[in-house]
């Protein structure tokens, strides 16, 4: 019995530290469709993220939406839920992550479960349930202190929008720059979020994979890709590399030429 209190008082504790961070943030960006949505919006998922998401105190938007001036010119303004479904004829589970521009988690719900086999009441059951990790949480706005430091003409800017804003402007120039063959076929990068991509077949739109990039060295691309899990990388050209472990501990690698 001990044993469980205890857990409970970390995970009380380790809650409560994680909202905290929260704190730092004002703003909240949604995707208009998750990987498990074939459309924009679908189930009404999004929307209600977006209204229960408003509830806690943020201010919150859609990807599709004409975003303030000071979010389209420093995306670490602002945080990005991503959903995570399973889905069987028996049951929806769901939870929600939330990440910052360095692809950091700052609070993670736990899972909420739905058994109705009705898709849209499933997720929208589910998702409120994952919400209720939030408790009576509300955001109590107080944005980090940041380090100034001085352009050649004089203007102060902060060091992590320079560094943060040229990554991502790097990413999006090279993946955004032409398409990749992939066994006779081209394939695209199509941007999701501050660092989601999908990998969609550019005749067909359909998903391979998705790549984000990695919060702990510069370069380095987590990589969902025909169902495995890996690393990716730019390699001569600017062609893609990524590197996969497979069953019997060989590295398997994947070349996708860039094709400009």
């Amino acid at each position: 019995m001990k044993k469980y209190v205890l857990l409970f008082v970390l995970f009380i504790g380790v809650t409560a530290l994680a909202q905290k961070e929260l704190n730092a943030y004002k703003y909240i960006v949604i995707p208009t469709r998750f990987d498990f949505q074939k459309e924009a919006n679908q189930y009404g998922v999004n929307l209600l993220l977006k209204y229960k998401l408003e509830q806690l105190g943020f201010e919150t938007y859609l990807d599709t939406d004409v975003l303030p001036e000071i979010l389209r010119t420093n995306t670490c303004l602002y945080v990005y839920p991503v959903l995570y479904t399973k889905s069987t004829m028996f049951k929806t589970t769901t939870s929600i992550e939330l990440f910052n521009c360095y692809n950091k988690s700052l609070f993670k719900t736990q899972n909420g479960t739905s058994n109705s086999k009705n898709y849209k009441t499933s997720y929208n059951e589910a998702i409120r349930k994952s919400l209720k990790s939030f408790g009576d949480y509300k955001l109590e706005y107080s944005p980090k202190k940041k380090e100034l430091i001085v352009k050649e003409d004089n203007q102060l800017i902060t060091n992590d929008v320079v560094t943060k804003d040229n990554d991502l402007n790097i990413l999006d120039n090279k993946l955004n720059k032409g398409s990749f063959n992939y066994k006779g076929e081209e394939f695209l990068f199509v941007k999701k979020g501050l660092m989601f991509f999908e990998i969609q077949n550019k005749k067909t739109s359909v998903i391979i994979g998705k790549m984000i990039a990695s919060g702990f060295k510069k370069g380095i691309y987590h990589v969902e890709f025909n169902g495995k899990l890996g690393f990716g990388y730019y390699g001569e050209n600017e062609n893609m590399i990524m590197e996969f472990m497979s069953s019997d501990n060989f590295v398997e690698y994947v070349n996708l030429p860039r094709i400009d």
